[in-house]
């Protein structure tokens, strides 16, 4: 059944749509797979903020083309269903390569970052990051390191003079203990 040029219109704004928001696109081949099957692995990647959407390969060029994001006509042949992320694309990656690893007929062809177009082994490195927080967590911490150790050599000269001081005052009242002691005998 043809799609009516206003179906088509909504689709493709739907795409634009959702291109807009995300961080990137795994793209893969369903060939195969059960509704039940893809249904599993829309929860899975609805629980860290991703859909995993079957289109219309002609739209969706038309969409990421709109976008400004890169367009590969070999990745968009056949049955595609993307999996889009929105917030953690590392983990959505993670989450699509481990589905692939259960299944010889889900593919993982490729994924689109934005204006780069990756394959397969580069989504696998990208997977490996770790999550968008524990990565700004140790920014700051590179960030914040070289001013900590700077206020520490700042405040060594300090250290070391009370430490002089309490040395000197140690041993002060060691003296005066013994000097009354020898007094006493």
């Amino acid at each position: 059944m043809a799609l009516t040029k206003q179906r088509k219109a909504d689709i493709l704004e739907k795409y634009v749509s959702m291109l807009q928001n995300a961080q990137g696109v795994v793209v893969t081949e369903y060939r195969g797979m059960t509704v039940q099957q893809l249904d599993g692995l829309r929860a899975k990647l609805r629980e860290n903020n991703a859909s995993l959407v079957i289109t219309k390969n002609t739209l969706l060029k038309i969409a990421l083309e709109q976008v400004g994001m890169a367009v590969s006509d070999d990745l968009l042949a056949g049955p595609v269903a993307v999996a889009i992320a929105y917030q953690d694309l590392p983990l959505t990656i993670k989450n699509v390569l481990e589905f692939a690893g259960t299944t010889d007929i889900f593919v993982v062809k490729g994924g689109i970052l934005s204006q780069t177009v990756v394959n397969k082994a580069q989504l696998g490195i990208i997977s490996e990051l770790p999550p968008l927080d524990t990565l700004r967590a140790q920014i700051l911490g590179m960030v914040t390191m070289p001013m900590t150790q700077f206020l520490g050599l700042l405040n060594e000269p300090a250290r070391g003079v009370v430490a002089v001081i309490k040395a000197s005052s140690e041993g002060l009242v060691n003296v005066l203990a013994a000097y009354s002691q020898k007094d006493a005998a």
